[in-house]
């Protein structure tokens, strides 16, 4: 069934997320993951090498590796992540013909990258229908707010939180892959539910800033969280691993954490 601007808000109105056609295939997601996790093998000096700015005004603006620590802050979750942008190519070409590991990790992101810009360009062309600008809002700039985000959690506990239940700090956010189920929506801490990725799909989400790029009060953004679901990556090199796409209007700031996590942790055990 095609998709279409009726049939778009129709199902947001449900619910938070929908699940839409996605042109990369599962054999490529998982090389890209691989390669991800390859580039993370790498000394602290290469991986920390790139680091630009696309967003001054926003906290999801960073392009480049980042490690956090949720000793570190109360927000926090213990993960891995790089931040992919095509304007790494443009600024860091010389490093990356030096560094084969890397250019490898990239170009394959690229090719998720470039998926996920026409995927968004088509979904905002439906939205447009509706709420008339919003294409302009995020693509009538330099360097699009599209970010792809490649993550890795280490274990936790079966059943224990990879990642504390928040809101997005984007407007939107493409749930495009993760090595095994444990991500959860709903609309807040009581409808949480796991979700099973479609083959050939990826997630639409709602997320905290929407309102900085479509000015409704029909929608909700996505609550989610990410469980650990088994145990049989006790002993692996890491228990998750995901990849997603954050989309924003261009120069806008994002909501407070107060705001994107505004609702206390639940204790699993």
């Amino acid at each position: 069934m095609m998709l279409t601007e009726e049939i778009l808000f129709r199902e947001l109105k449900k619910s938070p997320y929908l699940p839409i056609k996605f042109p990369i295939s599962r054999y490529q997601l998982e090389e890209a993951a691989s390669s991800f996790l390859k580039f993370l093998e790498l000394p602290e000096n290469l991986k920390t090498h790139i680091d630009l700015k696309i967003a001054p005004l926003h906290r999801r603006g960073d392009i480049g590796f980042k490690h956090r620590d949720s000793a570190a802050d109360i927000y926090n979750d213990t993960k891995d992540f790089f931040h992919f942008h095509p304007l790494i190519f443009e600024k860091y070409g010389s490093f990356l013909n030096e560094n084969s590991v890397i250019q490898d990790f990239l170009t394959k992101a690229n090719l998720i990258w470039t998926a996920t810009h026409s995927v968004v360009k088509e979904l905002m062309g439906l939205i447009d229908q509706r709420f008339p600008g919003t294409t302009q809002k995020v693509f009538d700039t330099d360097h699009v707010h599209i970010l792809l985000r490649f993550l890795k959690y280490d274990w936790k506990e079966c059943g224990k939180y990879l990642a504390k239940p928040h809101f997005d700090a984007g407007s939107f956010t493409l749930a495009i892959a993760e090595s095994c189920p444990g991500l959860r929506i709903g609309k807040g801490p009581d409808d949480l539910k796991i979700i099973n990725h479609q083959e050939d799909h990826a997630l639409f989400m709602i997320s905290s800033n929407f309102k900085k790029t479509i000015n409704t009060n029909e929608l909700s953004p996505a609550w989610h969280d990410v469980i650990q679901c088994n145990e049989t990556q006790i002993g692996q090199p890491f228990s998750r691993w995901a990849i997603v796409a954050f989309i924003d209007a261009a120069n806008v700031e994002a909501l407070d954490k107060s705001e994107t996590h505004k609702w206390p942790v639940v204790d699993l055990s």
